[in-house]
């Protein structure tokens, strides 16, 4: 598939209000769209399935709070489900963008989307939501384990190219594309004084949101949401039973499962996760 869009966003402040927003955007035309990745990355880490669109939209990437180059509060209890949501909807609001907004989430991106809507019902029309994390109390009991995991994370490089040679060549993103891995480098974390490069989500910050993700229960909402829902899992996907229940019970959702894949699909399948996008929101 042709690359059809450059990659030539820029980034502005959407808010600044606590804790301050930063938005990355990909001018376009029709209907904008807004794109929320998921923990631990950022905004720009969907440059290779924007880069890949076939529809012209303009897309709107924040970087969500505690993420990239937006605001990060030193509060755990800031980084539930709710927080996330409420900075959805100041982007919104900034952008000027009504009822019945476009949006594509993927993974925590995906659970705030889904928050924000339960919040202001009909605020979306139609989404796209990749692997949310949607899943019953006992699944984020048993998430304590990667709590821990996080906390002992290495956060300072010698280098973006000791990022990619380093974290290429463990699980998860072993399976990523090189241009996943790349924006990831490029823009998960920013320089130090002596040249090193440090996580731009601290793994505090990527902890406090694993211990919170529980606390709001959109598990048991789900049948509230009215948007025409495109849900995407992976074959190998730690959620894709969890999928499978959304599907059932989200009014107006189709699902798709991607073969040999995990749960980072926009990352391992940029192409499939572009087309599918794209199929999506193509006007009828």
């Amino acid at each position: 598939m042709p690359i059809l869009r450059p990659i030539a966003p820029t980034m502005h402040q959407v808010s600044d209000e606590n804790p301050a927003l930063a938005a990355w955007k990909y001018p376009g035309e029709g209907p904008p769209i807004l794109f929320c990745h998921c923990t631990g990355t950022c905004a720009r880490i969907w440059d290779p399935v924007i880069t890949r669109l076939s529809i012209a939209n303009t897309i709107i990437a924040p970087d969500a709070r505690g993420h990239g180059n937006s605001g990060k509060p030193e509060v755990a209890k800031e980084y539930t489900w709710r927080g996330f949501a409420e900075d959805i909807l100041r982007i919104l609001d900034a952008e000027k963008i009504p009822d019945g907004a476009w949006a594509v989430g993927h993974s925590g991106g995906a659970s705030a989307i889904v928050c924000a809507e339960l919040m202001q019902p009909g605020r979306f029309s139609r989404i796209v939501l990749i692997d949310p994390i949607i899943a019953p109390p006992a699944f984020f009991s048993d998430a304590l384990s990667l709590v821990k995991k996080t906390r002992k994370r290495q956060e300072i490089f010698a280098s973006r190219r000791e990022v990619k040679e380093q974290l290429g060549n463990k699980i998860p993103m072993n399976n990523w594309s090189d241009d996943a891995l790349n924006a990831y480098a490029s823009y998960g974390f920013s320089e130090c004084e002596d040249g090193s490069v440090r996580l731009n989500c601290p793994r505090e910050i990527e902890a406090w949101i694993y211990e919170y993700g529980g606390i709001v229960n959109l598990y048991d909402r789900l049948d509230e949401v009215r948007a025409k829902t495109l849900l995407i899992t992976g074959k190998d996907s730690y959620m894709a039973e969890h999928v499978h229940y959304q599907h059932s019970r989200l009014p107006h959702a189709a699902l798709i499962t991607l073969p040999d894949t995990g749960h980072f699909i926009p990352q391992e399948k940029p192409d499939e996760t572009a087309d599918l996008i794209s199929d999506w929101f193509r006007p009828e």
